[in-house]
């Protein structure tokens, strides 16, 4: 009886390790799997017959840049996949539009396992063939997606309306020739009466303002339309001869690799054009223009905060794309954020679109991803985090000053009754009694060096070269004229360090005035003086990623001392 239950209980224990190693053979399969698996930038998932209803069977996964090669060694081309209609490639495969579920069941299954066999039956190396369902239909398949998103910032958009390959399609009314812009080669607005597109100068507007993520009974995709437009454009300019065109593979527009070039093919085409030259044009959108509220409904509380002089060119040349500050149109933020809030902006007021500390879209919120950078960051890392700012920087972009502008009767004055050309000379005005650069302490004011004792015990005192740092931080600032604005008062530069100091004070404060040594309990909130100079400066180091001293690096400060 008990050895029976000596080799049940063995038996068990057999099981139960036969069980783990499986278990365990199959993670680590996975795993391996996982590891090894392919990264593509032309990974298309082919799910259409999802839009008739439950899928039968897994989505297809296709390598896009892969067929395209194959059919490039076999002299073939766009056409061998995609139909030709009006001189264009559909980008459907085979098709220019869905039909019945059977039908495009069909197509797939007869042009895609038709072609392997054929090439199966010329001895080529090829893909599934009939019957090899899974193959294809993969819930996991062994390749991941390493597709970045395309887009056109501004700066490719400016490449686009300068290139002689893209004349414009349109004669000018006066002269009879060719019209110099060519924004109808891509622009259009949507009839829907007629249900074909067609060019309507000084209204061009963003591509996302017709096209939604996903398609609508109206209007295609944003990524279908941008492939239909760019693609087909690339590939007539490529038959036409042309050298330099944009490309028609995934990897040209998704690649990182492709990015980085157009990235500096972008910034040699921008420092070529001058300062001068506008990278996009919009009819009736000034250089220059004052950022205030609509006329308040009739009841509404005024409101008294002055508006904003804001440099429209200034900002386009530093954002990749309008879409840095608009969202789908390239329109006033107070035609959707309204000071009560609407419907159209997703009730966020204009206030808060335009302070809101946490939006990438928003000044402050912009604002704060350039503090984020490692030459800022040293500084503004130490800062308190606002959730608003600073109550004495409202003015550094509601400029005060005595503009001449028509009063309502109750009412702030008429702001929204301004002419864009009385907006845009009203900027320029209030512009110009605002520095833009960076100011600081005479040289013969700001110490140059530094001597800090507290660790004498057990190294040389430490020398902080103080004038150095100070310089290098506006040396830093130099090309920035937002940095400029924001630090035009001496002494705010020294706000950082010595926080607690009045900025424009000559002589701050000594940092063991406040951190005591040795730690006060008294004060929890408040470090002790090596504390206090460890976290202040070791994270300056870090936030600035500087190499030479480390944050870590004890004797880069403080040397050995002598014995």
């Amino acid at each position: 009886m008990e050895k029976g239950r000596v080799l049940l209980l063995s038996a068990g224990a057999m099981f139960v390790l036969a069980v783990v190693s499986i278990l365990s053979l199959e993670a680590q399969g996975v795993g391996e799997a996982q590891a090894n698996a392919a990264i593509r930038t032309d990974m298309v998932t082919i799910d259409t017959m999802k839009s008739f209803g439950k899928l039968e069977l897994p989505p297809v996964t296709f390598l896009h840049d892969k067929h395209t090669l194959t059919l490039k060694t076999g002299e073939k081309d766009c056409k061998t996949c995609h139909v030709e209609k009006d001189g264009q490639v559909v980008t459907k495969f085979k098709r220019e539009k869905d039909t019945t579920q059977a039908e495009v069941k069909a197509i797939y299954h007869k042009n895609c396992i038709g072609c392997h066999t054929d090439l199966a039956a010329k001895g080529q190396k090829t893909g599934p063939l009939d019957g090899a369902c899974r193959s294809c239909h993969d819930a996991k398949p062994k390749v991941s997606s390493a597709k970045l998103d395309g887009g056109l910032n501004n700066a490719l958009h400016f490449r686009h309306t300068s290139t002689k390959e893209l004349p414009s399609t349109l004669k000018d009314e006066a002269t009879g020739e060719l019209r110099k812009d060519n924004c109808d080669r891509c622009h259009h607005e949507y009839n829907k009466d007629t249900k074909k597109t067609f060019y309507a100068k000084g209204k061009e507007g963003t591509c996302r303002s017709c096209h939604e993520p996903k398609a609508t009974k109206e209007s295609r995709s944003m990524s279908q339309a941008a492939h239909d437009s760019c693609v087909n454009c690339h590939r007539t300019l490529a038959l036409k001869g042309v050298k330099e065109t944009g490309p028609v593979q995934c990897a040209g527009c998704h690649s990182a690799e492709a990015q980085a070039k157009t990235a500096a093919k972008n910034k040699e085409a921008v420092a070529k054009a001058g300062e001068d030259v506008r990278l996009i044009r919009k009819a009736g959108q000034p250089d220059l223009t004052l950022v205030s509220i609509e006329k308040p409904a009739e009841g509404a509380k005024p409101v008294a905060m002055s508006p904003v002089a804001f440099n429209h060119k200034l900002h386009e040349k530093n954002t990749d794309t309008c879409r840095a500050c608009h969202h789908k149109e390239t329109v006033a933020c107070s035609k959707c954020h309204t000071v009560a809030g609407s419907k159209e902006g997703g009730f966020v007021q204009l206030e808060q679109a335009m302070h809101r500390a946490s939006a990438k879209q928003s000044c402050v919120g912009c604002h704060n991803q350039s503090k984020a950078e490692p030459k800022c960051a040293g500084c503004h890392s130490q800062l308190k985090s606002r959730t608003k700012p600073a109550s004495a920087s409202c003015k550094k972009c509601h400029v005060q000053g005595a503009l001449k502008v028509p009063a309502e009767p109750g009412q702030m004055p008429a702001y929204w009754a301004m002419k864009p050309e009385e907006k845009a000379a009203a900027a320029s005005e209030l512009l110009k009694g605002r520095a833009d650069k960076a100011d600081i302490f005479t040289t013969d004011d700001i110490p140059e060096k530094v001597t800090i004792k507290s660790l004498v015990n057990d190294y040389e005192a430490s020398e902080m070269p103080h004038r150095k740092i100070v310089l290098k931080l506006v040396e830093n600032m130099k090309d920035s004229k937002m940095s400029g604005v924001f630090h035009a008062d001496p002494g705010t530069l020294c706000q950082a360090c010595h926080h607690n100091t009045p900025a424009g004070t000559k002589k701050p404060a000594r940092c063991v005035n406040c951190h005591g040594k040795p730690f006060d309990e008294k004060q929890p909130n408040r470090p002790g003086l090596k504390a206090a100079y460890h976290g202040q400066c070791m994270s300056c180091h870090k936030a600035m990623d500087l190499k030479k001293p480390l944050n870590t690096d004890c004797v880069g400060c403080h040397k050995e001392k002598k014995k």
